[in-house]
């Protein structure tokens, strides 16, 4: 993947004429689809996401210390969004109340999929490569972890709709936002980084060693790291327990935590590091749901309640195994190296990510949708969960999990 990613920056840098224009011609193609969409029962709604995008966008260049990622996050957050509407008119889809929460998964992952890009090119650059070098290296770290996310996010909703055709409308908008939003983070996005420059970074310490404060203390600090392991084994068992009966209902959820775990697998070249991703993205959806259930007195264990913050646990945990998996197999031999490794490299880019994500979902809570705005809340919660166990517990487990 890494080969290809350089390979692609060098074809798009020696053919931007034909490839812009090939694909300003998709783009208007697309954009003429919009005619035939209709969006009359959620033009409020479609202001507040508009709103929401513009929020999430001003929090990445404040967090990025980049004016100029602030108008590269917004124009291709929208870019995104006009595209996956016209696809969607082409087909003869119309938004309703129900498609919002589409929109809510679309949101959050295409706005993770350029935050891990563009944090990447930043801590490339404060290392020292000039900014078209850094493209590539940006590519290449995150290709691969956007590609499966956004998969096991598509393949999710797939299920859901196999299982009950009244997902089928949800699902169709997923999968051609999330497919749109990868190829535009591989093909636009890279395109404009090679064309415009952006602040000079060289020796930004917080870009160069991101979260690496973290990993060291709980490589210093045996009993607190044992602690947070133990925690995580025992709450994730009794979270199981708690709710024991309404996980026996779903049973389509187990089939789907087994699909993953064999996409894990098949890239990472592992069933350790498979099944305990599976697990911390299992812990953090009950812990999500299940706080959510108590504070709002609503048990809701539809399917879909599921589905709409999993795509956003499932990221985080996908981009940290990725780093650590690439440290094991190709830098380091021990595991508290790798951990390290994964933490200065991507621990920053998910802790700017949460923040981003929280800020916009915080906007949508504006919205009269009950079904966004429970959605909204509970994907907040979930972002919160997620992030704390990514960057504290899971760092915890894997070292101490390896130590001999």
């Amino acid at each position: 993947m890494g080969n290809w990613a350089f390979s692609w920056v060098q074809i798009m840098a020696h053919n931007k004429a034909k490839l812009l224009t090939t694909w300003i011609s998709v783009t208007v193609l697309s954009l003429l689809g919009m005619v035939n969409l209709d969006v009359s029962n959620v033009l409020n709604d479609l202001v507040i996401f508009a709103l929401s995008l513009l929020v999430m966008s001003a929090v990445v260049g404040y967090l990025l210390d980049s004016p100029k990622v602030v108008l590269l996050q917004l124009g291709l957050s929208v870019y995104i969004a006009f595209m996956t509407f016209g696809v969607l008119g082409w087909l003869g889809y119309a938004l309703n109340q129900e498609s919002l929460l589409g929109l809510v998964v679309l949101m959050t992952m295409l706005s993770s999929n350029l935050v891990h890009i563009l944090s990447t090119l930043l801590r490339e650059m404060a290392r020292g490569l000039f900014q078209y070098d850094a493209v590539a290296e940006a590519l290449k770290l995150n290709t691969a972890p956007i590609f499966l996310s956004n998969l096991t996010t598509a393949l999710g909703f797939v299920f859901a709709a196999w299982l009950d055709s009244q997902y089928l409308d949800l699902a169709w908008l997923v999968v051609v936002g999330v497919t749109l939003s990868f190829l535009i983070s591989i093909s636009w996005l890279p395109m404009v980084l090679l064309n415009w420059l952006l602040e000079l970074r060289v020796g930004n310490s917080s870009d160069r060693h991101g979260l690496t404060f973290v990993a060291k203390w709980l490589e210093k600090k045996t009993l607190y790291r044992k602690i947070l392991t133990i925690t995580g084994w025992l709450l994730g068992l009794l979270l199981i327990g708690l709710n024991f009966s309404a996980l026996k209902e779903l049973e389509q959820l187990f089939w789907l935590t087994f699909l993953f775990a064999l996409l894990f697998w098949f890239f990472w070249k592992s069933v350790k590091l498979a099944l305990l991703n599976v697990w911390v993205n299992l812990l953090a959806l009950l812990l999500a749901i299940t706080l959510f259930s108590w504070f709002s007195g609503e048990a809701n264990w539809s399917l879909l309640i599921w589905m709409v913050p999993l795509g956003l646990i499932v990221d985080d945990g996908i981009h940290f195994f990725s780093r650590f998996a690439r440290a094991k197999y190709t830098l380091f031999s021990d595991p508290k190296s790798a951990v390290i490794f994964a933490m200065a490299s991507v621990g920053r880019p998910i802790w700017i990510t949460s923040w981003v994500l929280f800020s916009g979902l915080a906007v949508l809570l504006l919205s009269n949708n009950q079904l966004v705005n429970q959605a909204s809340q509970l994907t907040m919660l979930a972002v919160v969960i997620a992030t704390f166990l990514i960057l504290t517990v899971l760092p915890a487990m894997l070292m101490t999990k390896n130590k001999r």
